[in-house]
């Protein structure tokens, strides 16, 4: 089943300053959905307030009509794509697929069965044992995309996930999304190009503290 979310009144404050103020959205489960906005606007700290690296100053966030709070980034069923992939760099791609099994204690052949799986659904096949800096931009961003695909969660979130990348490998990219959405994923990107969030079912624009969720084509 993929996973609805519903931010109800949700508001971030850094001190007097507000990242995010009385965002009201409804994400049904299934929707491949875009914040889209300038950058500061908030759609970054929307994205951590959904994954629980960001607790609402106000409001409530709700996954599947459970009450998020209090309830830490590794107990929610989601997946964070960072903006920076915040990839290990002495890992191989394989290691860094798998590195949540690892934690979870899965056994070394059981991660490698799944990583290869993976690596076979982004095209890297044979690269797992490949470290980090021998790899393009575009192939870490499918790593990091793998990544967050091993953990078997309904709800993918992604913070810029083109952001340095050209067009090409953008288009690349993005067909992995549209893949997972074929998965019965829910998808939520944060992206400042208005092109990309345009390929989503719906988007949450976001302007000078306006907010409005609408149809993205």
């Amino acid at each position: 089943m993929s996973a609805d979310v519903e931010l109800s009144n949700v508001s971030v404050t850094f001190g007097s300053f507000y990242a995010a103020k009385n965002v009201n959205v409804k994400i049904n489960g299934g929707e491949f959905f875009s914040f889209l906005g300038p950058s500061g606007c908030g759609k970054t700290t929307l994205l951590r307030a959904v994954s629980g690296f960001q607790e609402p100053s106000e409001g409530t966030v709700l996954i599947d009509n459970k009450d998020m709070s209090g309830i830490g980034p590794n107990k929610r069923p989601t997946s964070l794509i960072f903006q920076n992939l915040a990839l290990f760099p002495l890992m191989t791609v394989s290691e860094n697929i798998a590195f949540s099994l690892e934690v979870r204690g899965v056994s070394k052949d059981d991660r490698k069965k799944r990583a290869d799986e993976l690596l076979e659904l982004i095209a890297l096949e044979g690269q797992g044992d490949k470290k980090v800096h021998q790899l393009s931009g575009g192939q870490k961003q499918r790593v990091a995309i793998a990544r967050a695909l091993i953990a078997k969660t309904n709800l993918i979130l992604a913070d810029e996930p083109t952001g340095n990348l050209d067009f090409k490998t953008s288009k690349e990219i993005f067909s992995y999304f549209l893949k997972l959405k074929k998965l019965n994923k829910t998808i939520i990107f944060a992206t400042h190009n208005r092109e990309l969030a345009n390929r989503a079912d719906y988007k949450l624009l976001i302007s000078n503290g306006d907010i409005k969720r609408v149809n993205a084509r």
